[in-house]
This record gives C-alpha cells, sequence and structure tokens, in this order.
C-alpha cells in the first residue's frame, strides 16, 4: 500500500470542518482501504496522519486516547476506553501547579541554564508544552530571540516517552510546527514503554514531571512484565494491588539529576497504601518531599482521587517539611512537618479532605498490648450462605444472629431493627444455622461467637461494638476483636471510639477506603493504634463506653459516648477539643 498523501485526503486537518472522534475515524479508515480491518495498520496510518500535519489542531489533542481505543478496539465508550488505557488529561491548572513548583525553584537556582525535561507518560505533552512555553520565554527574554528560534534551542531539552503512538506523533508535530519545521526540536519524544531499560532507567533529566497512567497491573498474569520488573528494583516486594502511577513515581527517582526535581500526579491511596510502602521507601532514600496537593472531589474523568508530590532530588533528611494544597482552583493549607521515618504520607492530604492535624497527645502503649484483631475474608463471607435463615420468635437455639457492617454504629447494633442484605437479597432478622455449615466454618463460627469488640470498617469514624456475651456472628468486613482479659473489652471499645483515636487513623491510612473521608483498617492496623498513658481516666472511659452499650435509647447512648470522649481525650492528655469528623 503506498504511503497515504495526508494533505489531499485529511479534510478533518486541513479543512474547516467540525473535528470529531467520528470524522477522524472515518478519514483514517478510508485511508487505510483494504486494510481497515487490521488495527496495527490503523494504528500506524492515525501515527502517520498526526504527523503529516504541519501545525496539529488543538481540538484533535482530547479525542486521542479515545481515537487509539476505537481503532484497536472498536470501542465506542469513551470513558470506558480511558479508564483501561489509565489515560486522563490534566487540568492545565494542575500542570501550572507542578511545574511551579518544579521547574520555577530550578530554574531560580540555574538561571543561566536550560534544563532538561523529561514526562515518562507524555501522551500529548501537556506538561512538556506547558514547559517548553516557560523556557522559551525565560530565552527569549534573556536574548532576545524570536520564538521560532528559542523553540529551535528549548525543544531538544523536552524527553517524552510514551507508549500511544498516536499521541506521540501529535506531539512531535506540534514541537516541530512551533520550531518553524526543525524536526531535532522533537528528537526527544519517543514511542516506548517508559518502564523497560529503555525507558525511564535510561534517561537523566533536571525536571522529572507528568500523570502517569492509573491502574493495577502487578496483580494481572500477563501484560505487565515490565511493571513487574520495575517494582523489583525498591528493594523489597510490591504489593499486587500497588498502582501503576505509583511504580512510575517510584522509578523516576533514578531519572532525576542531583538537585533536580519530581513532580507527578498519583491516586490518593499512595500515600498510605501498604503495597506501594517499599515505594515511599524509596523515595526517603534520595529524595526530600517538598509541596502536596489533594482533593476530595474527582479532578479528572475517572472515579479515583487523587492527588500530587513533588521531590527535590538530595541527601535524606530527619524531616520533611511540607507545604499543602488542596482543590481546583489550588489554595493553601497549613504546611506541615512529617518524619522521614513515616510509613504512611496519609498527613500530606488530610487538610485538602477537610480534617484537623492531629494534636499533641500522650500514649502509653498499642492496642496489641492487649488483644488480638481478626479479618475475614470471601471464603468466611460465602461459607455463611447454605446456612443463611430468617429468624423466628424466639430464635431457634442452634441459630445465631449475623450482623453486617450497616446494622452497627457506635456502642449499638440495630439486629432486627435494620434491615441486612446479604447474598442478593434483603433480610430483617437474619440467622446463621450452625449445623447447616460445613465443619471449617463450624470451627470458625466457634471463634467468633466469643465475648469481643465487633469493629466495621469503610466508615467515616471509628464505630467499635461490644458483644459481651459472644452472641452475634460478624460478617466480612468486620473486624473482631478479643483478649483474654474480658474486662479489656470495654477499654479497647473505649480507645476506639475516642474521637483522637479516630483521627490518628484517618491520618495513618486516608485514601485506602473508597470514599476519601472513611477509615478503611486492617486487623494488623487496628492492633497499632495507641493506648492512653491515664490509666485511671481510661478506665473511666471504659465505664462510659460500657453503660452506652448498655443504654436503652440513642440519646442514652450518645451521653454516655459524649462522657466518654471526655474521660478519654483526659486520658490521652489532649488539651484541644476534636470536633465530630
Amino acid at each position: 500500500m503506498e504511503p497515504p498523501v495526508f494533505h489531499r485526503y485529511s479534510p478533518v486537518l486541513c479543512q474547516a470542518v467540525t473535528i470529531t472522534l467520528e470524522t477522524i475515524v472515518h478519514d483514517i479508515e478510508r485511508l487505510a482501504g483494504d486494510d481497515a480491518c487490521n488495527s496495527d495498520a490503523l494504528i500506524r496510518i492515525a501515527a502517520e496522519y498526526m504527523l503529516a500535519c504541519d501545525t496539529p489542531h488543538y481540538d484533535t489533542e482530547p479525542l486521542i486516547p479515545e481515537l487509539g481505543a476505537r481503532l484497536r478496539q472498536g470501542d465506542r465508550d469513551a470513558k470506558a476506553s480511558r479508564q483501561r488505557q489509565g489515560a486522563f488529561y490534566t487540568p492545565p491548572i494542575l500542570v501550572g501547579f507542578i511545574l511551579d513548583h518544579t521547574l520555577t525553584p530550578w530554574h531560580a537556582a540555574h538561571p543561566d541554564r536550560t534544563p532538561i525535561v523529561l514526562d515518562p507518560s507524555c501522551g500529548t505533552g501537556r506538561f512538556l508544552l506547558a514547559a517548553g512555553e516557560r523556557l522559551v520565554e525565560h530565552r527569549q527574554a534573556s536574548t532576545g530571540e524570536c520564538a521560532l528560534a528559542a523553540w529551535q534551542h528549548v525543544g531538544p531539552h523536552l524527553l517524552g516517552l510514551d507508549s500511544d503512538p498516536i499521541a506521540t506523533a501529535w506531539l512531535t508535530a506540534r514541537l516541530t510546527s512551533l520550531a518553524g519545521g526543525d524536526c531535532d526540536a522533537a528528537r526527544g519524544i519517543r514511542t516506548l514503554d517508559a518502564l523497560s531499560p529503555e525507558g525511564i532507567p535510561a534517561c537523566k533529566a533536571d525536571i522529572v514531571v507528568g500523570n502517569p497512567p492509573f491502574g493495577s497491573p502487578l496483580k494481572s498474569a500477563s501484560d505487565a512484565e515490565s511493571a513487574r520488573a520495575a517494582a523489583r528494583s525498591f528493594g523489597r516486594p510490591v504489593g499486587r494491588y500497588t498502582d501503576l502511577a505509583a511504580i512510575f513515581l517510584g522509578l523516576a527517582r533514578t531519572a532525576i539529576t542531583k538537585q533536580g526535581y519530581l513532580g507527578m500526579v498519583q491516586p490518593l491511596s499512595m500515600l498510605a497504601a501498604r503495597d506501594a510502602a517499599p515505594i515511599r521507601a524509596a523515595l526517603r532514600e534520595v529524595c526530600t518531599l517538598t509541596t502536596a496537593w489533594a482533593s476530595g472531589r474527582h479532578v479528572f474523568d475517572a472515579s479515583v482521587y487523587t492527588c500530587a508530590l513533588v521531590f527535590k532530588h538530595n541527601a535524606p533528611a530527619d524531616t520533611f517539611h511540607v507545604e499543602r494544597y488542596r482543590d481546583l482552583p489550588i489554595q493553601p493549607c497549613p504546611p506541615i512537618t512529617i518524619s522521614a521515618t513515616d510509613d504512611s504520607w496519609a498527613s500530606l492530604a488530610t487538610a485538602a479532605i477537610g480534617f484537623p492535624d492531629v494534636p499533641p497527645h500522650q500514649t502509653g502503649g498499642t492496642l496489641g498490648d492487649i488483644c488480638q484483631a481478626t479479618a475475614d475474608f470471601r471464603d468466611q463471607y460465602y461459607g455463611l450462605k447454605p446456612a443463611i435463615e430468617e429468624c423466628g420468635d424466639p430464635i431457634d437455639e442452634d441459630v445465631v444472629p449475623v450482623v453486617t457492617t450497616g446494622v452497627l454504629d457506635a456502642a449499638r447494633c440495630h439486629w432486627g431493627h435494620r434491615p441486612i442484605r446479604l447474598f442478593g437479597q434483603e433480610w430483617s432478622k437474619p440467622g446463621i444455622r450452625i449445623p447447616a455449615l460445613s465443619e471449617s466454618m463450624r470451627s470458625w463460627a466457634t471463634t467468633r461467637l466469643v465475648p469481643k469488640i465487633m469493629l466495621p470498617t469503610q466508615t467515616r469514624t471509628l464505630e467499635p461494638v461490644l458483644d459481651i456475651t459472644g452472641h452475634w456472628l460478624p460478617s466480612v468486613p468486620i473486624i473482631t476483636i478479643t483478649t483474654t482479659r474480658p474486662d479489656d473489652l470495654a477499654r479497647i471499645g473505649a480507645v476506639l471510639a475516642c474521637p483522637l483515636i479516630s483521627l490518628v487513623a484517618i491520618h495513618r491510612f486516608l485514601g485506602t477506603a473508597r470514599n476519601p473521608k472513611a477509615i478503611k483498617l486492617s486487623a494488623r492496623d487496628v492492633l497499632m493504634l495507641p493506648t492512653p498513658a491515664d490509666t485511671d481516666a481510661w478506665d473511666a472511659g471504659a465505664d462510659s463506653f460500657r453503660l452506652a452499650q448498655e443504654a436503652v435509647t440513642q440519646e442514652q447512648c450518645d451521653e454516655h459516648l459524649a462522657d466518654c470522649a471526655a474521660h478519654m481525650s483526659t486520658a490521652y492528655a489532649v488539651k484541644k477539643a476534636i470536633g465530630p469528623q
């Protein structure tokens, strides 16, 4: 097939017509001719199509992620195609913010140099083009050159990597056009897998910026080899649910020159997710955190909450003094100091989501000193299905009530008063007939039908419930907390019901739940929560929690919980009241 003559057959880019995804796809399919059913040929022609235009129109840029998906898969759902690729364009104001905190301070320290700027997931080059515009303005001001000459100088300093040949072709054409047709201005734009050895590991740059693709490739059995290889470079195993964007960020640290800057958009979960802990540790070894931005709203056209982190490459420090910002338009939050040994960076985003900082307090140990905690999984959840039934009145002796998070509030179980949904069905009073369980499930139920604290997860505040008789059978995802000393159960409940501890949990685990304002804990996380130093006040708080659990009315329960909170604030020596979360 002869190379298509694009300027003759490209009405979308070369004539004054409305630019839509459908018209571009139609144009490319017509150019492909007999190869219109070959997705590889369509992608190649689409890339040539973008390269052929001397001045690529910005109206085509937002269509490129969807264009690639349409040509590869025939996918007509634009949002779905972007989600599969993890490709979402960065708002210009956020691009500018990251450049303000990377390129601007670097230029202030090196006013006579043009930095190398790398975007390892460049797409159509929003970061690189914005950085190039700033560098061109700076060069024109210092040399008096015209814009074309300035772009001819700046262009080769812009390095962009991306696996999408259509996007890199568009960016290549754009940079060539800005430089007056000088192809050398786009020599740094390459189509390849940035996580491969020829990608980020082969680059060196003064500024590394970008918005890498989101996703969880490590849990996939295929098409993730480069991500797995990159993950192995962080010194210790990275969890299989680590987001792809976090792998990009961690690997990018190897590309920064000394005193250089790294700034990237990340999923909010990167700040606290246990699976990403090795990446945070690797970054701490060579970088200092300087700036963080976050939002409690969906800034991108994706169902994921995001943050942006900025680092400076230098010797490790004992503490990081971090400037914090939130939302769009961007607004400042109070700065925060975090220790370089902190495993979680969730505090970088708490103010942006609307939470106060943790006030000074005194602790005497952790819950792990006095109790055990266990979380159940899908095997236990589905293992209950053969034995579930509606309870009669009275309940049969071999049937026990089963509870879910939806019927638990702090010191209250609403079983029988709120409907419960289990296994796709709504129940009024669901129970489990123990003899109908498998042998392994009966053994499991025996370990749960004991005096305990039940703690729901994915809640706005911690809401412990005391089951002093071991009457309720908890269903996933309730955490079961037990102790060898039954008198300690109310003390454990008082700790978990304390507003300070909810705030501590938020500052450790924010971003790991589906909702950014919710707390998601594992059993191990529960055991790491601090206990107070003042045992007398702690005991008074435990008495109040026990009374709250025994209260007949919700009003009485709330009064006792308020008393519990007051006693526990004294127990932790908190001088400033903590309002509701």
